[in-house]
């Protein structure tokens, strides 16, 4: 009787615990955040190269890694010389890892190692560059984790008690459709909510609260369908009750992408990258 209380109990204190820490660095900001971020994409790659194993292909963590730190520092830092340097040694090292170790299956696990960490890369770049944002990146931050935290707990809370309809029995068979329209709902409260108290607004803030809860899902998505090919419930064991970081930030990723745009077109500073 008492352990499904003490698994909660446990669920609940490490919850805490990863909510506390990143809102202090979300505090600090600058590059305090830059390195926090950072790290979990590295530790990211790291489960899903175990994820990839276990489905059977052999990927190469120093690609991953190496065109994960490519890809991130490609969206933190792009005016910087180091740019297409980084991504040019990440694309050809990983050509050259494919010659060299000569598999069974050469392409299909250079893509797997390449396109997984530039993926964790690229997406997690840009949940850093919100910190960089006028006037003040903290606020983006929080309206990223406000309106992330609110669709993931919502869709979950309101389609255990209320869901019928399935929303991908065949990736994830526990999200409903009832629990996600719920979570897009809350989602723009959310982020309309923080918006009176923040420089963007209440109107920019329910925009993105609304985007985040209805594409973020498929962060969550990305990583069941992985999870599903190798056979595993959690990409980890890091966090004690939740499983692995990938499984905590699978749609905050999507979510960061999300706010950066709407901040960039809501700064007037977003540009197409051609004429």
């Amino acid at each position: 009787m008492n352990k499904p209380s003490n698994d909660l109990l446990v669920r609940l204190l490490s919850g805490a615990i990863v909510i506390i820490v990143t809102v202090i660095f979300v505090a600090l900001g600058g590059w305090w955040f830059t390195l926090f971020v950072a790290a979990i994409v590295g530790w990211t790659t790291y489960e899903l190269w175990q994820l990839l194993g276990r489905a059977g292909y052999r990927p190469s963590l120093s690609v991953s890694l190496l065109t994960a730190a490519a890809a991130f520092v490609s969206v933190r830092l792009p005016s910087s010389a180091i740019v297409f340097p980084a991504l040019t040694l990440a694309l050809l090292a990983s050509l050259a890892w494919q010659l060299r170790r000569a598999p069974a299956r050469p392409f299909g696990d250079w893509a797997v190692s390449f396109a997984g960490g530039f993926y964790l890369g690229w997406a997690g770049g840009h949940l850093a560059e919100l910190v960089a944002l006028p006037p003040d990146g903290r606020w983006w931050l929080a309206l990223t984790l406000a309106t992330a935290w609110s669709a993931d707990s919502t869709a979950y809370a309101f389609g255990r008690l209320f869901g019928r309809h399935k929303l991908a029995p065949a990736i994830s068979p526990g999200k409903t459709w009832e629990g996600y329209l719920a979570g897009a709902i809350v989602s723009t409260v959310a982020g309309a909510l923080l918006g009176n108290f923040a420089p963007f607004g209440a109107f920019v803030g329910g925009v993105a609260g609304l985007l985040v809860g209805t594409l973020s899902v498929f962060g969550d998505l990305i990583e069941s369908t992985i999870k599903r090919q190798a056979h595993a419930k959690d990409s980890g064991q890091v966090i004690p009750g939740h499983g692995g970081i990938f499984d905590r930030i699978d749609s905050l990723l999507w979510a960061g992408v999300v706010v950066f745009y709407v901040a960039i077109v809501n700064l007037g500073t977003f540009q197409l990258p051609f004429p």
